[in-house]
């Protein structure tokens, strides 16, 4: 049986024992570390420089757009103006009040006891659109004041089936100082002024509910 004899198990064991040594597996470990630190800066790096990139890019297109962009806005604004103005004319087109057909109704209702010597009228631009007219002349007949009292009724009645709040009242009826021949007649006049009133759009929206301990204010116009 041979015989062996180690005689450099020290040296070896000495070797052994550095190979495990803790503050050299510690350095190792930092090392590794470090690597991947730097790894992980180095991606960190490409990923900012592509993004610094991407916003050159896209800053370079806004600058590029920015002037039209302005343009179309201001653009869009003439285009809003010339729109409303155009909505505007065509209300003012559509609402309109048209004159003829108050001096038609105003000839069919007029009796021949009557005659019309002065007409004025006039609308208001309010919502509702609140317009008077004003009707002066003579009347006529054995009650020229009856005469004149029919006039006001029928033109309640003939106004009414095509305006709101229709109302008409004398403002004037006096004896006449001249008589009229009338079919070989002669008859005592009456002149008369008659104002009528009428609201040409529907009824405005109601006023806001007056606030708690306030007391609503009077109305200054008086109700037809």
């Amino acid at each position: 049986m041979a015989l062996h004899l180690n005689l450099f198990h020290e040296i070896e064991k000495q070797k052994q024992i550095k190979a495990r040594d803790p503050l050299k597996l510690s350095m190792y470990g930092i090392g590794l570390v470090a690597a991947g630190l730097a790894g992980y800066y180095v991606l960190q790096l490409a990923s900012a420089s592509s993004a610094s990139s991407e916003y050159q890019r896209v800053e370079a297109e806004y600058n590029k757009l920015k002037p039209q962009a302005e343009q179309a806005i201001k653009k869009q604004d003439e285009l809003s103006v010339e729109i409303k103005a155009s909505d505007n004319f065509v209300k003012r087109i559509e609402g309109r009040f048209y004159w003829a057909g108050v001096l038609q109704n105003l000839t069919e209702i007029t009796p021949r006891e009557v005659q019309i010597t002065k007409l004025n009228g006039e609308v208001g631009t309010d919502a509702a659109r609140h317009g008077n007219i004003v009707v002066e002349g003579l009347a006529a007949g054995v009650e020229p004041r009856k005469v004149a009292e029919e006039l006001r009724r029928n033109l309640i009645d003939k106004f009414a089936a095509q305006y709101k709040h229709v109302g008409a009242t004398f403002t004037q009826l006096d004896d006449g100082k001249d008589n009229v021949a009338l079919e070989g007649k002669a008859f005592p006049t009456a002149a008369f002024t008659i104002k009528l009133s009428l609201q040409v759009n529907e009824d405005e929206a109601p006023p806001p509910p007056p606030k708690a301990g306030k007391k609503p204010a009077a109305s200054a116009a008086n109700t037809l």
